[in-house]
């Protein structure tokens, strides 16, 4: 067993305890509520930016900027009540050892994705292992299994982010048009 094998099985321990102590609704929540709060924060907080404009006078990216943050942290808020509430309705009826099972599997599940998009960026760095040997990350117990993982989500994320680009940069090319049709 390897240093890095002590740190990832540490993460991995440490994910377990804290899914439990959180539970299932409070873990799956907050897996969603970053999820969910980035994906609509991109797709609402042009809403939210009209709003701020009405009542200050700031350069535009500073509107856009802050009505993304307050658009994510209004999700991340409203998800994090709703599991709450639901972990305590799991409480009253009893199924608090459930909860806490789930939460420690959904927390070990959600800490494996999250170190396998690190690995998979850690593996575009360390193409000619300057940083870790070849040798000692393939004799590994858990960075090759948790390396799998990011072969399988890392092209998803980068599909998904050359998308949002391409909007991105389409949002951008309109806005200054209607801009400049409003003076």
């Amino acid at each position: 067993m390897s240093f890095l094998d002590i740190i990832l099985g540490a993460l991995l321990a440490f994910s377990l305890y804290k899914g439990i102590k959180n539970g299932l609704f409070v873990e799956i929540a907050s897996f969603i509520s970053l999820l969910l709060g980035i994906y609509l924060a991109m797709k609402f907080s042009s809403l939210m930016r009209d709003m701020i404009a009405k009542h200050v006078s700031w350069n535009p990216t500073n509107i856009q900027v802050t009505a993304f943050i307050l658009t994510f942290i209004l999700v991340v808020v409203g998800v994090y009540l709703l599991a709450k509430f639901l972990t305590g309705i799991a409480d009253f009826a009893q199924l608090g050892l459930v909860n806490k099972l789930g939460g420690g599997f959904f927390r070990i599940l959600k800490t494996i994705l999250i170190v396998s998009i690190v690995i998979a960026l850690f593996e575009k760095v360390n193409f000619n292992n300057t940083f870790a040997k070849k040798e000692t990350l393939d004799q590994s117990i858990f960075y090759n299994p948790i390396k799998k993982v990011a072969a399988f989500v890392y092209p998803s994320i980068e599909k998904w982010y050359e998308t949002f680009k391409e909007n991105h940069k389409e949002g951008n090319q309109e806005k200054p048009s209607t801009e400049s049709e409003k003076e």
